[in-house]
Order: structure tokens, then C-alpha cells, then sequence
């Protein structure tokens, strides 16, 4: 494999290809087909990857920081990437595996994050405004002050979560486990709780009867 056309963005056609441990920094693959890849431990920051195909690729440990990953990650393995303030506005992130994933100040607004599993991720401050997180596995992450508005959280588990200082103005939280969460002082104007399980949750300096 020729890393250099790689880095260059000579070649893009890169489905099912091993690229572990490589450096791919700042490399040119807006649009590249990476599905099916494997690219654990590989150093993507500052990349550019807008519109690539990263379905099905393997990105454990993969270091993304700063990176454009407007693309689809359909079912990716990011298990312990760091994605530390990358661009992932309305990535398609649908099942994908997020556990232990570092995403400090990484943008996800508009993003599909359905099915996703972000157990136990700390995504304080994270802006995801109106994402898709229908019946993604929040459960025991860290989501104080993130800016959850008019997102879908339809049947998302959110048990022993932290929203403190939350914005989840107009989202909707349909059917969502948020047992043992903790709402103190969150935004919930006009959220939407019918049939969610609140068993236990800490509400102080909340108001959900405005919600």
C-alpha cells in the first residue's frame, strides 16, 4: 500500500483495506470508500474525510482529533478513539460503538446516532442538537451542560445519567430510560416525557411539569 498516494488522496479506493498504525494525518479523502476498513491505533487527526464511506470500519484507538468526519460511519467500531473536537455535524453514526471514546468538544449536531452505543461517555458540553439518538445506550454518561435540544431520544436509555445543566429544550424523550439520571437544574422546556421511565431521577432546581 502506498501511504503517500493515500495521505495525498491519489487513491480513495480503500474498501477493506489494513491501514493499522499507519500516519495519515492531515490526509486528503474527502469522499474516500474506507468500507469494511481497518484502521486501529491509526493517526487520522486533521484529516479530512467529508462525505467518506467509513461503514463497517474498524477505528478502534484511532486518533481523529480535529478531524472533518462529516461521513458515513455506519455500524464503526470507535471503541477508545479520540475524537476531541472533530466535525461529525450530521454524521451518520447509526449503531456504531462509542464506548470509552474521548470526545471533548466534538461537534455532533444534526448526527444519526440511533442504535449507537455511547455507555458510559463523557459528552459534557458535546453540542447535539437535534440528533437522531432514538434508542441509542446513553446509560451512565456524562452529558452535564451538553446541548441537547430538539433531539430525538425516543427509547433511549439514560439510566444513572448525568444531564446536569442539560439543554433539552423540545426534545423528545418518548419512552427513554432515565432511571436514577440526574436532571438537576436541566432545560426541559418543552420536552417531551410521555410514556419515559423516571424512576428515582433527581429533579432539583428542574421543573418537568413545564417540560
Amino acid at each position: 500500500m502506498d501511504i503517500d498516494a493515500v495521505r495525498s488522496g491519489k487513491n480513495k479506493h480503500l474498501a477493506g483495506v489494513q491501514l493499522d498504525d499507519e500516519n495519515l494525518s492531515n490526509a486528503e479523502l474527502n469522499q474516500a470508500n474506507l468500507c469494511g476498513s481497518t484502521l486501529i491505533g491509526t493517526n487520522l487527526s486533521y484529516a479530512h474525510l467529508n462525505g467518506a464511506r467509513l461503514d463497517g470500519a474498524n477505528l478502534t484507538g484511532c486518533n481523529l482529533a480535529h478531524t472533518d468526519l462529516r461521513a458515513n460511519l455506519l455500524g464503526a467500531n470507535l471503541m477508545q478513539a479520540d475524537l476531541t473536537e472533530a466535525d461529525l455535524r450530521g454524521a451518520n453514526l447509526k449503531g456504531a460503538n462509542l464506548m470509552q471514546a474521548c470526545l471533548t468538544g466534538t461537534v455532533l449536531a444534526a448526527s444519526f446516532l440511533s442504535g449507537a452505543n455511547l455507555m458510559g461517555v463523557n459528552l459534557e458540553g458535546v453540542d447535539l442538537r437535534g440528533a437522531d439518538l432514538r434508542g441509542a445506550n446513553l446509560s451512565n454518561a456524562n452529558l452535564g451542560g451538553a446541548n441537547l435540544s430538539q433531539a430525538n431520544l425516543q427509547g433511549a436509555i439514560l439510566a444513572e445519567a448525568n444531564l446536569e445543566e442539560a439543554d433539552l429544550r423540545n426534545a423528545n424523550l418518548n419512552g427513554a430510560n432515565l432511571n436514577g439520571a440526574n436532571l438537576l437544574c436541566a432545560d426541559l422546556g418543552g420536552a417531551d416525557f410521555d410514556g419515559a421511565s423516571l424512576v428515582n431521577v433527581c429533579t432539583i432546581g428542574t421543573t418537568l411539569a413545564s417540560a
